[in-house]
C-alpha cells in the first residue's frame, strides 16, 4: 500500500520479492531522510536489486508523526544535535 510516499507493508507479514522489480528483499536499518533531517536505522525490508524500501504499518507511522512535527514547526529555530559518533554538540538552525 502507497500511502505519502511511503510503501507500508503489514506487519509480521515478511516480504520475500520486490514490488517493483521482483528482487530479493531483505530485512536491514536504513537511514531516511525526512525534509531535510536524516533519521538513522530505521528498520525495513529493502529490496538488494533495485533499493526500494517498504516499511510496516508501525514504522510508517513514526515516519509520517515526525514528518508532521516537522511540518509544524517554523523556519529560525536552533536546534541541538548529539552525535553518537562522535558525541559532540553542534547548533544548526531548522
Amino acid at each position: 500500500m502507497h500511502q505519502n510516499g511511503l510503501i507500508i507493508i503489514k506487519r509480521g507479514n515478511k516480504m520475500k520479492t520486490c514490488y517493483m522489480c521482483k528482487g530479493e528483499v531483505k530485512l536491514s536499518l536504513v537511514d531516511v531522510e525526512i525534509k531535510g533531517i536524516v533519521v538513522k536505522d530505521i528498520p525495513a525490508e529493502v529490496c538488494t536489486r533495485c533499493g526500494e524500501k517498504y516499511f510496516d504499518t508501525k514504522t510508517a507511522s513514526f515516519i509520517q508523526d515526525i514528518t508532521g512535527c516537522i511540518n509544524e514547526k517554523k523556519r529560525g529555530y536552533i536546534v541541538d544535535i548529539v552525535s553518537s559518533a562522535r558525541n559532540t554538540k553542534n547548533a544548526v538552525e531548522a
